[in-house]
C-alpha cells in the first residue's frame, strides 16, 4: 500500500488554479498532516470562489453595454417619421403615443382620442394639425401696376390740367398771342371697410393653432380681395371707383358678341397714345386669356407670345398680359379688357392700413372676445387718356 504525500498533493492543487500564493503551508511539526490539507483546500476554495464571482461581475456589465449599443443603433436605423425621437425628454405622451401609432400601429387609449371608422379613428396631437385648409384667392393686380398714393387727410384733391397752352407763329416784330392754361381738380377719397368676428375666449385658449393672428391674416387677405374687386368694378361712392364702371376710359366695340379677333386686339392696342402703350399692360380674366392666346395674325402665327422666363407674364405686342379675376368674361354686352398705362391712368388712395383691435369687455358677459379690423382706400381714374377698354357687342 503506497502512502501519499499530502502536502505534494496541495501544491499541485495551488498549481492548478494558478495561484499559489493564495495559502500558506505549514510545517507538519505545527499540525497533522490531514489538518493542513483541509485548511488548505477551503482556502483555495473561497479564492476561487470570488475570482468566479468577479469574472459574471465582468461578463453582466458587458452584457448591458451591449444591449445599450444595440439600442442606440436600432434608434439611429429607424426611418424618420416627422417627429422628434421618442427618447428626448421634452416628448408629451400625446406625442409619443401618436408616433408609436406611426410605428406599428397599436393605439393607446389614455393619449389619443378615438371615434367610429367614420370619423378617422385617431386625432393626432397639436404637433401635427396646426395647418388649416383655405381655399386660394385670387385678387386683381391693378394696386400692382397703378399709382398710389397715402395720405393723413380725408381726401386729397389732385390738379388735372385741361386746356393747354396753344403757341402761334408770330412775325420778327408781330404781336404774339397771350394764352394761359386751365385745370380742373379732381378728389380722392379713401372709403371704410371693417369686419366683427366674436369668438369665444374658450375657442381662443383652447385652439392647436394661433387663432387670433390666423384670423388676423385671413381677414386681411379678404380686405385685398375686396378693395381689388372694387378698383375694376367699384361704383366710387361707396367704395373704389373702378377701370370699368369710370366714363373716363375710352371703347372699342367689338364687331362679334363672344368671339375675339386679332384685329380687334391691335386696333385696341393702337387706340391709345405712344407713350401710354409703350408702358401699357393688359387685363383681362383666364377664360378670356384662353381666347386670346388661340388668335393668330394674317400669317398665322400666334399674336400671344408665352414668358421668356420663370415669374413674368406672358406678351401680346410686347406688352405683359395679367390675369384679373374680378374682369369678366367674353360674352354679349361685356367689358372683357382693359389695356393702357395705369400708372398714369389710375391712382390709389391709402389712408388707413388694416388695423385690427382686440374688444375684450364688450362680450365679456357672455364669454365673447371680438376681433375689429378696419381699412381705409380708394381709387379712381385720374387719366382717361392713357388707358382704353374692348367691350362685346350686345346681342
Amino acid at each position: 500500500m503506497m502512502h501519499t504525500n499530502p502536502e505534494a498533493m496541495l501544491r499541485g492543487a495551488l498549481e492548478l488554479s494558478g495561484d499559489t500564493s493564495a495559502i500558506e503551508l505549514k510545517s507538519a511539526d505545527d499540525d497533522a498532516p490531514e489538518q493542513i490539507v483541509t485548511k488548505a483546500l477551503a482556502d483555495l476554495t473561497a479564492n476561487v470562489n470570488a475570482k468566479l464571482a468577479e469574472i459574471e461581475q465582468k461578463a453582466a456589465d458587458q452584457n448591458k453595454l451591449g444591449q445599450r449599443l444595440d439600442t442606440i443603433e436600432k434608434a439611429l436605423n429607424r426611418p424618420a417619421t416627422g417627429a422628434a425621437s421618442i427618447e428626448s425628454g421634452d416628448q408629451t405622451e400625446e406625442r409619443k403615443s401618436f408616433v408609436n401609432y406611426l410605428r406599428t400601429g397599436v393605439v393607446e387609449q389614455k393619449a389619443l382620442a378615438f371615434g367610429a371608422p367614420s370619423t378617422g379613428g385617431v386625432l393626432a396631437p397639436q404637433e401635427f394639425s396646426k395647418t388649416v385648409l383655405e381655399k386660394a384667392l385670387e385678387f386683381s393686380p391693378v394696386r400692382q401696376i397703378a399709382s398710389s398714393i397715402t395720405i393723413s387727410g380725408p381726401m386729397i384733391s389732385l390738379p388735372r390740367l385741361v386746356d393747354e397752352v396753344e403757341p402761334a407763329s408770330v412775325t420778327e416784330t408781330g404781336t404774339r398771342a397771350e394764352d394761359e392754361p386751365s385745370f380742373e381738380q379732381i378728389d380722392l377719397k379713401p372709403f371704410e371697410m371693417a369686419v366683427i368676428v366674436p369668438v369665444t375666449r374658450v375657442l381662443l385658449e383652447d385652439a392647436h393653432i394661433n387663432l387670433e393672428a390666423y384670423l388676423g391674416d385671413h381677414i386681411a387677405r379678404r380686405f385685398g380681395k375686396k378693395e381689388s374687386t372694387a378698383f375694376v368694378n367699384g361704383n366710387g361712392t361707396t367704395a373704389a371707383e373702378g377701370v370699368l364702371t369710370s366714363t373716363e376710359v375710352g371703347q372699342l366695340v367689338a364687331a362679334d358678341d363672344v368671339n375675339l379677333t386679332a384685329d380687334e386686339l391691335i386696333d385696341l392696342f393702337y387706340s391709345v397714345k405712344s407713350a401710354y402703350s409703350a408702358n401699357g399692360s393688359w387685363l383681362m380674366n383666364r377664360a378670356t386669356m384662353a381666347k386670346v392666346r388661340k388668335l393668330k395674325d394674317t400669317d398665322g402665327s400666334y399674336i400671344w407670345q408665352p414668358s421668356i422666363a420663370a415669374g413674368q407674364p406672358a406678351t401680346l405686342m410686347g406688352r405683359p398680359v395679367l390675369e384679373a379675376v374680378d374682369m369678366p368674361n367674353a360674352a354679349a354686352g361685356t367689358t372683357p379688357i382693359v389695356f393702357g398705362d395705369f400708372a398714369a391712368g389710375y391712382v390709389i388712395v391709402d389712408h388707413v392700413a388694416f388695423t385690427t383691435l382686440r374688444d375684450e369687455f364688450t362680450g365679456a358677459s357672455t364669454g365673447l372676445i371680438k376681433l375689429h379690423a378696419r381699412r381705409r382706400v380708394g381709387g379712381r381714374v385720374v387719366l382717361g387718356e392713357a388707358l382704353t377698354k374692348l367691350t362685346t357687342a350686345a346681342s
